[in-house]
């Protein structure tokens, strides 16, 4: 975990798919769950709204961490700072126009620490030149997208989401599961990531509320089009204890029992409890691409939900941006005020990284509780309500105007029966005509529509509702599209829009290959289509998606990519290191780049061999000579070739004798060998082996003169019988390290065995034992017991496991022993053996 000033890699494409996840009607996944812990009470003392978004706008233009982001959860931590959670998130400097480099580093997930008044730090995974997310992912191939957290005891637990990357599109996305991630506190440090045992169909995390003897834990479930809200609890303030799940009825241990409470939620929103009442903010999300953030309320934690309550509007979707992830911040709201955030993002990648600002939480302040007027001078309902379907899919509604003296309009209202839509919401502005055309239905969705009047004092009841089922047919395929090349891989696609249609899925063909893939999908009339090959030709076509399904492709057109070979990476620095290789690292230029690093010894002045090739902006150079001066350039490439280097840097190499002696020295003895082994802090390093004949008197130890590689030697030409003592010591070309402590040991000749000996006649007798190993020769001795002699050597050593003994007196009985000789000394004999010659 690296509190940072940094770049990194972009992993760009990704990096819009996660807040698109969360808006798209048509997409299957829900994104991942949201919120903190918190207390129920608010701050004596807060923040303004306007204070809160000028202070990230600040660090983001000018802490050269932390650009942007999105989910803003917080959770105060026990020394009185806030720490602020994100999912997706640009790390790095903003360029002087206001722009986001396309080289800024991007990670899944990360914090930033205010401390009083100031945004101090930005935490993340990995190192400063090589930023990883705050919570890693056991697989390359997976991700974590933050939910809610909260701290109990010196522990901070956070929820998070697991994804799968199924595919290249950005919303080819899966939902694993949720994990438990923590951290030790003050220091943040990280301790572990659980996934805890809960099915994939909902994202735990959208919010944490304790209350009572519980903390409760809300999630996220997407369901075809349609967001729900659904309940959990745990005893106290663990996290990692049983779980139990709202049934709608009563709690169970059984996460698939799990109950839907509430439609139209996003994927992380807002629960406090005020004056007794639970309050619930989310973005609207019964409807596609609202601007509205809203407020249901309950008696109980766990619904039902009366509402909704419009708060606000967003103005950035004015500008054809998109809103999400409403969440409360009860600990820095003011007393009497609902304190909200929310994140705001464009389909277009390009937007975001024009403009630093659109992808940055917002906040908002509301009174609560809202002021309701009295129902004396509301207007009454209206009546005579009918809905019926009508050309290109849409609903037409009428309704006979209440008798009053005021000039009143008029609003529409709607739920989707066949999503299954909790509560009717607003659709459409306000309007003085008694009539109202909706759009944007499901085909074969069964729909209920209300209308209420709204005169001098205010919003009056709704009418009864008329119902209707939708009949909805395929859009028209877009029109007049066109592909203009960029030079950095890119081309940017424009086409007309279409009635009635929101949603359009972009689609290509490259040519050489003949691959079809979907680009991803997009909300207004244009995108750009990025990371394609240099020189290749691609086909592009556009699909329309409404609610009747998805239109006929596009008339396709054909570009040309163009890569213009990158520009010399930045910011190379040579580092060396006390195992003498030197570090190389420089700032990356961004997804689709790799390196060629090129080294050069200048005291040899020479180059050394092909230059290295490197995916990430790092690089080890090893296998250098001790004190040598190194020069590093480095040449990014893409697939328009390789573009210049950068300004070279030099380093010195240099080695730092190993400073941890071996230990664990253990040695077998052989016949006039010994083998060593041990235990090194360098395993696969070099080591230099050291010896003394204790029998010979030695005092000082000679080191062997060829060192060893790894962590065993054998060490041969020993004199047998002779006592050595030995040691070891890690080594590089700086010379030695300390030594181990010595071990002793006698190299012995085997002993034979299984000597047996028989009388072959004629004064002879012949003798038998088992081989005591290759190379080996052996000595005969023999004794005539009959005349008492001593024992006698043969004076010709046998080659072999068998010997003859010959010129014996008969009658006489001998014994005989067996030793092994190398030709210097003779081992230990045999037990002796007898015969009675014959």
């Amino acid at each position: 975990m690296t509190p940072t000033d940094t770049d990194r890699r972009t992993l760009g494409a990704r990096r819009w798919s996660r807040w698109l996840l969360l808006l798209l009607a048509l997409c299957l996944l829900a994104a991942i769950p949201v919120s903190r812990a918190r207390s129920v009470r608010t701050a004596p003392a807060g923040h303004s709204a306007q204070w809160l978004t000028g202070l990230f706008d600040v660090y983001g233009d000018t802490s050269g961490q932390w650009s942007g982001a999105d989910r803003t959860a917080s959770v105060r931590l026990p020394d009185g700072r806030l720490l602020w959670l994100f999912s997706d998130t640009f790390l790095g400097p903003v360029a002087p126009d206001g722009s986001r480099p396309r080289s800024t580093a991007f990670v899944n997930n990360s914090a930033v620490v205010q401390d009083g008044d100031r945004l101090v730090a930005t935490v993340h995974g990995g190192t400063a030149e090589d930023p990883r997310a705050l919570v890693p992912a056991a697989e390359a191939d997976q991700f974590h997208w933050i939910g809610d957290a909260q701290v109990t005891g010196e522990t901070l637990q956070v929820l998070v989401n697991r994804y799968r990357r199924t595919g290249s599109s950005p919303l080819d996305h899966q939902l694993l599961g949720t994990s438990l991630a923590t951290f030790a506190l003050p220091a943040l440090t990280p301790t572990g990531v659980r996934p805890l045992p809960l099915d994939a169909r909902v994202s735990w995390g959208s919010e944490l509320l304790r209350d009572g003897d519980h903390t409760y834990v809300y999630g996220t479930e997407a369901a075809g089009e349609t967001k729900f809200a659904h309940v959990a609890r745990v005893r106290g303030t663990d996290l990692s204890g049983p779980w139990e799940f709202w049934t709608g009825r009563d709690w169970s241990t059984d996460d698939g029992a799990s109950a839907r409470v509430l439609s139209g939620v996003g994927t992380s929103y807002g629960v406090q409890r005020v004056d007794g009442r639970y309050v619930l903010v989310t973005h609207e999300n019964n409807l596609v691409f609202s601007a509205d953030l809203v407020a249901y309320t309950a008696a109980a934690p766990t619904g039902p939900f009366d509402g909704p309550d419009y708060l606000y509007t967003a103005p950035e979707t004015d500008a054809g941006h998109l809103v999400y992830d409403a969440d409360l911040h009860p600990e820095l709201a003011r007393p009497g005020k609902l304190l909200l955030s929310y994140n705001v993002n464009d389909v277009d990648d390009a937007v975001t990284y024009a403009d630093t600002k659109v992808y940055r939480p917002r906040f908002v302040e509301v009174d609560w509780p809202p002021r309701r007027p009295e129902s004396d001078g509301l207007p009454p309902a209206p009546t005579g309500l009918a809905a019926r379907p009508a050309a290109a899919g849409t609903a037409a509604l009428t309704w006979s105007a209440p008798r009053t003296d005021d000039d009143l309009r008029y609003q529409v209202h709607r739920r989707d029966v066949t999503a299954g839509q909790t509560h009717l919401v607003r659709i459409g502005e306000p309007g003085a005509e008694p009539r109202f055309s909706s759009d944007f239905l499901v085909n074969g969705h069964e729909y209920e529509f209300a209308v209420s009047a709204i005169g001098r004092h205010g919003e009056g009841p709704p009418s009864p509702v008329s119902r209707m089922t939708a009949t909805v047919p395929p859009p028209p395929p877009p029109g007049g599209l066109r592909a203009e090349p960029g030079g950095a891989g890119d081309v940017t696609l424009n086409w007309e829009a279409v009635p009635f249609v929101r949603v359009y899925r972009v689609q290509q063909r490259d040519l050489a290959t003949g691959v079809r893939t979907t680009v991803g999908t997009f909300t207004g009339t244009h995108a750009t289509v990025e990371f394609l090959r240099h020189a290749r030709t691609y086909e592009f076509s556009v699909v329309a998606v409404g609610g009747g399904g998805a239109s006929r492709p596009s008339a396709p057109v054909r570009a040309t990519a163009v890569v213009t070979p990158p520009a010399a990476p930045s910011g190379l620095t040579a580092t060396p290191r006390p195992d003498g290789t030197i570090r190389v690292t420089w700032r990356a230029l961004g997804p689709g780049i790799s390196y060629r690093v090129y080294r050069r010894d200048l005291d040899r002045g020479q180059d050394l061999g092909l230059p290295a090739l490197e995916s990430e902006a790092t690089h080890v150079a090893r296998n250098l000579e001790h004190d040598h001066r190194y020069e590093f350039t480095v040449a990014a490439i893409n697939s328009g070739g390789e573009g210049a280097r950068a300004d070279p840097v030099t380093a010195t190499a240099r080695f730092t004798p190993p400073t941890e002696a071996p230990r664990q020295l253990r040695a077998e003895a052989g016949a006039g060998s010994v083998e060593l082994t041990w235990r090194s802090s360098i395993p696969g390093g070099w080591h230099r082996v050291y010896r003394r004949d204790l029998t010979a008197g030695d005092r000082d130890f000679t080191e062997e003169p060829v060192p060893t590689q790894g962590t065993r030697a054998t060490v041969v030409r020993l004199t047998n019988d002779h006592e050595y003592e030995f040691a070891v010591a890690a080594m590089n070309q700086a010379g030695p390290g300390p030594r181990s402590e010595p071990v002793r040991v006698t190299p012995r000749l085997p002993v034979p065995t299984g000597l047996t000996v028989a009388a072959a006649g004629n004064g002879e007798a012949r003798l038998l034992w088992r081989s005591a190993g290759p190379g080996f020769a052996y000595r005969v001795q023999l004794r005539d017991v009959t005349l008492d002699e001593q024992w006698r050597t043969d004076p010709y050593p046998v080659q072999d496991v068998r010997h003859t003994a010959v010129f014996l007196t008969r009658g006489h009985r001998y014994e005989f022993r067996v030793t092994v000789t190398d030709g210097v000394t003779d081992g230990e004999p045999t037990a002796p053996v007898a015969v009675q010659v014959s």
